[in-house]
């Protein structure tokens, strides 16, 4: 097994200036030096004590994620294509800089205070977190904090936050609807227990309609189940003859394809019986058939983001816009028909 001695006798050094090299304290490691060392610990797939790391640096060199979301039932959070596709990018991002990534989900509001506040970390990336929590954890930690897909209840403090222009986006799927002759629709997403990306986008829908006058009813935002048997049956009563609704829209791909899905199983075609629309534009719009309309987001370039954002906070460089709002676009597909002539 290589060793920093080893290294250090293959390339003509100290091993002092092998371990700066691993410890990224390269100020007084000229370039062509450090090249070299590199090279050689390449070679030799030397891998570093985490422990030492640490200790040299005093510091983790670890960024925590925490996902503050309710697993479903049946399904790891990971499953979902939007939730691995904002982690990989993440992951990237973290990776490059030198870090490491640490990530936990969870649906327990003092779990997400507590980790905050014990986890050794250099920086933190907060997900889908519930303002009044951002408000407790900004206010009790001195980590460099950035939030993703966070909405915040109070203008106190700044929150560094990468997120969506999610009323627009449930503004453009909603007229869209209405221009295909759509009236009767109703808007799934999970529980509104707090405000946040879903009830954003709903009140884009009510938006839309409100300049037709028309309106999406409270009763017509329909909490989904955790658990699918449950979201199965909910889809097969909602296209009951006693229910009026021409389209559902839901509020991410992931539940739109496996609401197609499900009723073409029951012969419930999509869009001839019922249209469905999606959002985020991720794999499941693009492989399900009929392929969902939805609206476009870069989940990607949103990981990618908040890291950037992040690593400017650690090394205390500024930020030039603290609260950033990503743009969307929408994408017509297939599974909407129109319903009469405008």
């Amino acid at each position: 097994m290589s060793t920093i001695k080893r290294i250090a006798q293959k390339a003509g050094v100290s091993a002092t200036t092998v371990a700066n090299v691993l410890h990224g304290n390269t100020a007084k490691v000229s370039p062509a030096t450090r090249e070299k060392v590199q090279a050689i610990i390449d070679e030799e797939k030397y891998a570093p004590n985490m422990g030492a790391i640490i200790l040299a640096h005093s510091n983790s060199r670890i960024i925590g994620v925490i996902m503050f979301m309710e697993p479903r039932r049946d399904e790891t959070v990971l499953e979902d294509p939007f939730s691995s596709a904002i982690l990989g990018a993440m992951e990237r991002e973290i990776r490059d800089n030198g870090y490491f990534l640490m990530l936990h989900t969870t649906s327990d509001e003092d779990e997400v205070v507590r980790l905050s506040k014990a986890w050794k970390l250099d920086g933190l990336v907060l997900v889908w977190v519930p303002g009044d929590i951002c408000r407790v954890i900004s206010g009790s930690i001195d980590t460099p904090l950035v939030y993703i897909d966070c909405y915040f209840t109070d203008d106190e403090r700044v929150y560094y936050n990468v997120g969506l222009e999610d009323q627009r986006g449930g503004y453009e799927i909603a007229r869209y609807l209405l221009s295909m002759g759509h009236t009767d629709i109703a808007f799934l997403a999970n529980n509104p227990q707090f405000y946040g990306g879903d009830p954003a986008r709903c009140e884009g829908c009510r938006q839309a309609l409100r300049e037709r006058g028309l309106s999406l009813t409270d009763d017509r935002y329909i909490p989904l189940p955790k658990d699918r048997r449950e979201r199965e049956t909910l889809y097969r009563r909602l296209v009951d003859d006693q229910f009026p609704y021409t389209a559902l829209v839901f509020s991410a791909d992931y539940y739109a394809a496996e609401a197609v899905s499900f009723l073409q199983d029951c012969a419930v075609e999509v869009p001839s019986r019922i249209s469905v629309t999606g959002f985020d534009d991720n794999i499941f719009a693009r492989l399900v058939r009929p392929r969902l309309t939805t609206v476009h987001q870069d989940s990607g370039e949103k990981g990618r983001l908040a890291i950037s954002m992040l690593m400017k906070l650690i090394r205390q460089e500024p930020v030039p816009e603290a609260n950033v709002r990503l743009p969307v676009r929408l994408e017509i597909r297939d599974s909407v028909r129109r319903i009469r002539q405008d």
